[in-house]
């Protein structure tokens, strides 16, 4: 008999539960709902109760939700956009033509 404790997430329990593995590995895809409704329903149902895998999940929407807020929600002047551009072309860089247009 072994004297370590099992995790008592490491084996599934009950039909649908998944392990701390599985969860670790969909952990971006299911903060991003990118999961299927049983997906998604089983994961959470394990982050609740799994003390083990709940810092993971808790520093990574963290780490998502920061992101998030360092976004930029205004776009440059125009002409500023334009002052950059063309110092890019000065130093040698030349956008596409096409991709300036769409972005105008």
């Amino acid at each position: 008999m072994s004297d370590v404790p099992k995790d008592p997430c490491a084996a599934a329990v009950g039909a649908g539960a998944v392990d701390c593995t599985i969860v670790l590995q969909q952990l971006w895809e299911y903060l991003d709902s990118e999961l299927g409704a049983d997906g998604m329903h089983a994961i959470r149902t394990h982050l609740a109760l799994c003390s083990k895998c709940y810092p993971q999940y808790d520093f990574e929407k963290g780490f998502l939700e920061a992101i998030a807020d360092c976004r930029c929600t205004t776009c440059a002047p125009n002409d500023v956009r334009c002052h950059v551009i063309e110092a890019l072309r000065r130093a040698g860089f030349c956008p596409d033509e096409r991709a300036g247009a769409v972005n105008q």
